[in-house]
């Protein structure tokens, strides 16, 4: 009888934890190849799966967390991550009065699969945080390079800077 109970609540137990992760699925934005999403969550551990199968080619993606924690009644971010890489906190302040958080991710290289996020926390009374995504087939390019004549440029700005600063020592 014991063991029944009890793989009865193993059952119950799995099915709450699978039921715990919403599907996030980006929608188009009116540009073309790329994507956009809008999620938000209120318990102290929020799960999500972020399902890009039905995007093509290279993506980048971008993601934006926000919350406040004001007299009892918001949310406070203490950690997100996308498929195990943590989100960086921009603003993650703390006072006794509450807190203000800013959390991104990105843009990083992503593939055309279902992927995890989670985002943890402590919700106040009435809490919640919002949270945005944006995925692109269209690569975000790097810096350009600067040529040998930025550099030369530069080196000798320091060099006339340097030289005026010595004579006005010596004079």
């Amino acid at each position: 009888m014991k063991l029944r109970l009890l793989s009865f609540a193993c059952g119950i137990a799995l099915c709450g934890a699978a039921s715990a992760v919403t599907v996030i699925t980006p929608l188009p934005t009116g540009t073309p190849n790329q994507w956009s999403a809008q999620f938000s969550g209120s318990s102290g551990s929020n799960a999500y799966s972020l399902d890009l199968t039905g995007l093509a080619g290279a993506l980048d993606l971008t993601a934006l967390l926000s919350a406040n924690l004001f007299l009892g009644s918001g949310f406070n971010i203490s950690s997100a991550t996308f498929d195990g890489q943590s989100f960086v906190p921009v603003l993650n302040v703390t006072t006794p009065n509450g807190s203000a958080d800013y959390w991104t991710y990105g843009p990083g290289p992503v593939t055309a699969t279902v992927h995890g996020l989670v985002v943890n926390g402590v919700s106040g009374n009435s809490g919640s945080f919002t949270g945005s995504l944006g995925v692109s087939a269209t690569p975000i390019p790097p810096p350009p390079i600067p040529e040998p004549e930025t550099f030369a440029l530069f080196l000798a700005g320091l060099g006339v800077l340097g030289f005026m600063a010595k004579r006005r020592q010596q004079g």
